[in-house]
This record gives C-alpha cells, structure tokens and sequence, in this order.
C-alpha cells in the first residue's frame, strides 16, 4: 500500500472520529439544556398563617386551543382551533378567562393538558347555518333560523319576480329552507339564474 492510500485512510479514520465525538457531544449538550429548561418555582401561600408552598410550572409549551359550541336544537357543533406557541397553561387559561369575561361568554374547560385546552358551551338554538329563503314584497330575504320562533334578516336579493321561474316562486312564497351554507348558495344561484 502506498503512503498516500494510508494518509488518505488515516485523515478518514480521524474525521469519522471527530464527526462521533461531535455527535454525541451535540446530543449530551441538548439533553442538558432539555433537563434545564424545565424550572420550579416555590410560591410562599399563606392559609391561615401556616406557610404551605405551590409549585409553579414555568415550562413554556405549543398548547392547541379549541373553542366549542355545541347547538342543541340541531344538533350541530362549531369548532374552531388554533395553537399558541410558547405559553404555560396556566398563563393560557388566565387569558382566556379575560378574553371569555370580556366578551360576556361562558365556557366551561371541557379538557386540559399542556398539550392542548379544549372549552365547551352549549347554546339552546340552531346554529347559524340554518335559513329560510323567503320572498316578501317584492324581494327575496334570507332569514337566519335561531329556532322555530325567532329568525333574524340575514340578506336580501333584490330581483324581479319576471326572472323567477314560476315552480320556484311557488317554493319562495311558502319559503324554502336551507340546512349548510352550501345549501343557501345554491338556491341563490337558482333564484339568480
């Protein structure tokens, strides 16, 4: 073997050394750093003049917020989701207790982990996806179905009886309702074409 084969395979042998030690150096350094970013603090509580002390998590973590409102009369929940990055739970739910008080809404934490922070409310009406398609006076209006005793002016079409085929005017004078959003769109799309 020639002397540039073996240097050739020395400065290999010491690079796949050095590229191992440097391996397990990163993973002990992280594994460190993970065990540190862990801190407990002890808060002093007084309860009647005796010391008793909490322990306070200050770890910080990605928690999935989800918001539930589940509709009784239809039967239907919204759900809406997102994740806040960075944050003890505790600190979470103290904000989202300001946020609810504010508003004047009241859930109730359905689940909770440092993984995620689920609140639930449950509302006696339909949800807003409920309509009746009507026409009065001339114009068509679209009524939000709260329940069988109150709906609210959601939008009104403006078109000429003369466009509307004769069986969906039929349909419109009795009211036409709609169960999802997709089911509203299309019967505008039929009343507009």
């Amino acid at each position: 073997m020639s002397n540039k084969t073996k240097y050739r395979i020395i400065i290999a042998g010491v690079t796949v050394c050095l590229l191992i030690a440097g391996v397990v150096i990163g993973i002990v350094v992280s594994m460190k750093n993970h065990d540190d970013s862990y801190i407990v603090k002890k808060e002093p509580i007084i309860e009647d003049e005796v010391n008793v002390y909490q322990t306070v998590s200050t770890k910080t973590y990605d928690i999935e917020l989800t918001y539930i409102d589940y509709y009784k009369l239809c039967n239907e929940k919204i759900e809406s989701k997102e994740i806040v990055y960075g944050i003890t739970l505790d600190k979470l739910k103290e904000q989202e207790v300001s946020k609810q008080k504010e508003k004047k809404l009241e859930y109730n934490i359905e689940e909770e982990s440092n993984e995620r922070l689920v609140y639930k409310r449950v509302i006696n009406s339909n949800c807003p996806n409920h309509f009746n398609v009507k026409l009065e006076e001339g114009v068509v209006n679209i009524y939000n179905v709260v329940d069988d005793s109150v709906s609210t002016l959601y939008k009104t079409i403006d078109i000429s009886q003369e466009l509307i085929r004769p069986e969906l005017l039929e349909e419109l004078n009795e009211g036409i309702k709609a169960n999802s959003q997709l089911e509203l769109n299309l019967i505008i799309e039929d009343i507009e074409s």
